[in-house]
C-alpha cells in the first residue's frame, strides 16, 4: 500500500521547509521502516576507483547530517532503519544501497551523462515563470487545465489505462519538490534507477523505480518542479515515458505561455 499522489502534494506543500533541515518521513514512511536499526558502512568511489568525498546519504531516518556524508576517503557509515539509501552527488548519477547487505559496500558513482535540450517547437507545460519543464504533445495523453494551489501551479496530463486514467502531474512553485523523489517510493522499489543532470544552475533528477506487484513510477524533478507518474503497468508507462523522455527545457527569458 502506498500513498496517493493528493496526499504526497500536501506533505511536500507544508513540510517542505522542514524537510530540507533533516531527513523526516512521513506517516507512512515510518509505517515501512525496519523492525530493528541496521549499521550501513563502506566506501564510495567513482569510475576509476578514486574516493568520492562529500557524496550524500539520502532517504534514511537520520537527523544528524554531519553522518549523512562521506569523508575525505570516500568512507561513510550510518544507523538506519531504513530498507535502502540512495547515495548522491552532483555531478553524478545517483546509486541505491539496500540496507540488508553485509559486511562493508564498496558504491560506485558513475559521472553524470545526462541532458535536456532546449525547447525549440511549440510543447506542453505550465503558464509560470518558475516553470522550465516543456513536453511534446503525444497520442493516448490527455492534456488538461492548469490549477494552482498557494504558490504552486500544476497541470495533469492523463493516461488511459486498463485500470482507468492515470496521471502524469506537472508542477511548479518554490513549495512544490525538494527535487528528489518521495522516499516511500524508493524504499518499496526492487527494481530503481537513477540519472542526474545539470541544467544552469539546477540539478535534475531523473528517478526510475518498480514496486513488488510490477507497477511502475517515474520522477523527473529539480527542485521547485516536478514531472510524475505513479502505479502503471509497463504497457501504460512505455506511453507515459513517450512523453517525459521528450522533456526541454525553456529558457529563462521566455514566457510560459506556450
Amino acid at each position: 500500500m502506498r500513498m496517493s499522489v493528493a496526499p504526497k502534494i500536501l506533505v511536500g506543500l507544508a513540510g517542505a521547509a522542514l524537510l530540507l533541515q533533516s531527513q523526516r518521513l512521513t506517516w507512512y514512511e515510518r509505517l515501512i521502516l525496519l523492525p530493528k536499526a541496521q549499521t550501513v558502512a563502506g566506501i564510495v568511489v567513482d569510475a576509476e576507483g578514486k574516493p568520492v568525498a562529500g557524496a550524500h546519504i539520502d532517504h534514511s531516518d537520520v537527523r544528524e547530517q554531519e553522518s549523512l556524508f562521506t569523508d575525505d576517503q570516500g568512507r561513510f557509515q550510518v544507523r538506519t532503519r531504513a530498507p535502502s539509501v540512495v547515495v548522491r552527488k552532483l555531478g553524478f548519477d545517483g546509486a541505491l544501497i539496500k540496507t540488508g547487505a553485509v559486511g562493508p559496500m564498496r558504491v560506485v558513482l558513475h559521472t553524470a551523462t545526462g541532458s535536456l535540450p532546449a525547447c525549440h517547437e511549440k510543447c506542453l507545460g505550465l503558464e509560470s515563470a518558475k516553470s522550465m519543464f516543456c513536453f511534446p504533445s503525444v497520442a493516448g495523453v490527455e492534456v488538461h487545465g492548469q490549477g494552482r494551489m498557494g504558490e504552486s501551479t500544476s497541470r495533469a496530463f492523463l493516461v488511459a489505462t486498463r485500470d482507468g486514467p492515470r496521471e502524469i502531474l506537472l508542477g511548479s512553485g518554490p513549495m512544490w519538490s525538494l527535487g528528489i523523489p518521495y522516499t516511500g517510493d524508493v524504499w518499496e522499489s526492487i527494481d530503481y534507477s537513477e540519472k542526474s543532470f545539470a541544467i544552469d544552475d539546477s540539478e535534475i533528477i531523473d528517478a526510475r523505480g518498480k514496486t513488488i506487484d510490477g507497477k511502475l513510477w517515474r520522477y523527473l524533478g529539480r527542485f521547485g518542479e516536478s514531472a510524475s507518474y505513479y502505479e502503471m503497468d509497463a504497457r501504460d508507462a512505455a506511453l507515459a515515458d513517450r512523453f517525459l523522455d521528450g522533456a526541454c527545457i525553456v529558457a529563462k527569458q521566455q514566457t510560459s505561455g506556450r
